[in-house]
């Protein structure tokens, strides 16, 4: 099983696709010093595939994240605590879904992206309540205020472009994190 800090970094690039290893070290919260050591093992194991600064992860790197997935929160993901969290999360998501979409509908209406904003505030409250569960979830917390923060800046490209830390491209992180803790596929 990956020691913590491995699964941090790796598991960041589980979820970002591609990426650099100065993003990870943001993401997941750690130095760059600490993440490059573990890019350079991944890559040294053939887990990742570096191309030029930007990061992949490959085959066996996947396995290696979803298998500490599995050891690590097999008997979380059985519990009822997480079953209820889960219930209350998925009307927010439909929400989020919605609302996301109509945005980019109306060409970035005010309103609407009010909207996305406080569903957005709302996941933040739950994954509160579930972070002491999964504490790691804290960084999720981080990165959605970050992302408010420059859309009530007046920079809509961190609503939904796929481009930047948008609140869309977090939440996509943050529900498949939440799915592989919960043993199932993005599609279920």
């Amino acid at each position: 099983m990956l020691d913590e800090q491995s699964f941090l970094v790796l598991n960041a690039l589980y979820l970002k696709k591609m990426t650099s290893a100065e993003s990870l070290a943001e993401i997941a919260a750690l130095s760059a010093d600490q993440v490059r050591k573990v890019v350079s093992a991944a890559d040294q194991q053939g887990w990742l595939l570096n191309m030029e600064g930007e990061l992949i992860l490959q085959e066996e790197g996947t396995a290696q994240v979803l298998s500490h997935y599995r050891e690590a929160y097999s008997a979380l993901s059985q519990g009822e605590e997480f079953s209820r969290w889960h219930a209350r999360f998925e009307p927010i998501n439909v929400q989020f879904i919605k609302f996301v979409t109509e945005w980019q509908e109306t060409g970035g209406d005010a309103e609407v992206q009010e909207r996305v904003i406080a569903t957005v505030e709302k996941l933040i409250k739950l994954i509160g309540d579930i972070s002491r569960l999964v504490p790691r979830y804290a960084n999720y917390i981080r990165r959605f205020e970050q992302g408010v923060t420059k859309v009530d800046e007046g920079n809509n490209d961190f609503v939904c472009n796929p481009m930047v830390e948008s609140l869309h491209n977090i939440w996509f992180e943050f529900h498949e994190d939440f799915l592989a803790v919960l043993g199932r596929p993005r599609d279920s």
